[in-house]
């Protein structure tokens, strides 16, 4: 099988992907690649396991084997493990670049993008490699993941209820996940491309990503409560893209269908290293990547730490080649833990957002509570409830894929402003907030002048 691999020194397009589907033997270096992340997909879908399964990689694989209805669920336990990888370098990606996260060593790959100097022919942005969690991950992990998803689906949509139990299921779920795909492709790119289309804008790529969410709602729907995980899943997503959309009413109408405590994790294992939690591993291991002053010591009214933004001051510099105070965040314990991709709390600030007034004041408290914090007593003008609800979505979905976008969709200023002198390897500050779409999907893609 083959996937979109964009912007990257490994990247090639979707049309040598289509070729290499479209011939009877799978034999290049990235179907047998592809094979090895279905095998490991498979044994993240098994569970645990009292061993490890001994599997004979082949060195050729059929294209009718790999797309085979018996191997259904195998397929989307790709796609899932896919966006995974994607989602916890997307979060390191975006955070570098939206004031988050700041780099911590010498690596040029990742200095861009704390420097927002990021450009189309370096592609830094481009590409996250799982088994070493090197990279800033955002274009081709997550067009990666997106076919993977959308591919599942077209399949799933090929084969009969006969072939494949609980087909609806692995389409709503697929759908979910290729959703949240092009979601944030729509949040972190400038503009994208799907399958060798043509060039998308971000509300192109918005309204893809509700194409997507809305398959997965209705399929979901119509199978009932096993639906249900991947129905609220795809709400919490249409929701946040519909709000990207300034679709208000839209947005509200999902997320009021999101139950009290739904939430939805991106899963991470201390083995493989593709397993891994990235981003803990990032900061609290290796330190190559710091929490920012802005997210650094936060209180709210009367000085009581913000615990939604829990960080900490090891008290030592950073061990990369250029050393930073080692702030670290607390938030993700271990490489195991997972990651929220669609939570109630998110839902909830939706709702404050689109409603306004007394009631976002009393969402945004009852959100507090859980966490102990004290209540907001500020004014309910406009103007005060946008800026509560900036604040809180920053804190209670910090390190969870939201900010960068919220950035952009506020347009909230990035810091240091751009000209300013970068202090650690030299250079400005850029101005690249979206990224560009990379040079090489532009010479690759005969759609895109």
């Amino acid at each position: 099988m083959s996937a979109l691999r964009n912007g990257t020194r490994q990247s090639q397009s979707d049309e040598r992907g289509k070729t290499a589907m479209r011939s009877n033997i799978v034999t290049s270096p990235l179907g047998l690649l592809r094979w090895a992340t279905l095998a490991a997909a498979l044994l993240v879908g098994l569970g645990a396991c009292d061993k490890i399964l001994e599997i004979d990689t082949p060195t050729q694989v059929s294209t009718e084997t790999l797309n085979d209805p018996e191997k259904a669920v195998l397929l989307v336990n790709s796609a899932i493990a896919d966006f995974e990888c994607a989602f916890v370098g997307y979060i390191v990606g975006a955070g570098l670049n939206g004031d988050e996260l700041a780099n911590a060593n010498g690596q040029a790959i990742i200095w861009d993008l704390d420097r927002r100097s990021s450009s189309a022919a370096n592609g830094v942005y481009g590409t996250f490699n799982c088994a070493t969690g090197q990279g800033g991950g955002i274009y081709t992990p997550l067009s990666t993941a997106r076919f993977q998803g959308d591919h599942a689906v077209q399949l799933l949509e090929g084969w009969t209820d006969a072939e494949v139990p609980n087909r609806a299921r692995l389409i709503a779920t697929a759908s979910a996940y290729a959703g949240y795909s092009t979601l944030l492709l729509g949040e972190s790119m400038c503009s994208t491309a799907i399958d060798l289309g043509p060039e998308l804008n971000r509300d192109q790529a918005w309204q893809a990503a509700v194409t997507r969410f809305t398959k997965a709602i209705t399929t979901a729907q119509a199978v009932g409560a096993s639906g249900a995980e991947f129905l609220n899943m795809a709400l919490v997503g249409r929701a946040r893209t519909r709000l990207n959309l300034k679709d208000v009413p839209g947005a509200l109408a999902d997320a009021l269908l999101v139950p009290a405590g739904f939430v939805k994790n991106a899963t991470y294992n201390d083995t493989p290293v593709r397993r891994y939690n990235h981003l803990f591993n990032q900061i609290n291991n290796a330190g190559n990547t710091v929490v920012e002053d802005d997210f650094r010591n936060l209180t709210v009214a009367g000085g009581v730490p913000d615990r939604r933004v829990p960080t900490a001051d090891l008290g030592r510099l950073t061990v990369g080649t250029v050393q930073r105070p080692w702030w670290i965040q607390t938030k993700y314990k271990s490489l195991t833990d997972p990651i929220p991709i669609a939570r109630y709390a998110e839902a909830q600030l939706v709702v404050a957002e689109a409603r306004g007034g007394q009631e976002a004041v009393t969402i945004v408290n009852a959100l507090r509570a859980a966490y102990q914090l004290p209540p907001y007593t500020g004014g309910t003008s406009p103007a005060d409830i946008r800026s509560l609800i900036v604040q809180e979505r920053s804190r209670e979905l910090f390190l969870e894929s939201q900010h960068l976008g919220d950035k952009l969709r506020y347009n909230l200023p990035f810091t240091p402003a751009a000209g300013t002198p970068f202090p650690y390897v030299g250079g400005v500050y850029g101005d690249v907030t979206c990224f560009p779409l990379p040079l090489r999907e532009r010479q690759n893609n005969p759609n895109i002048d």
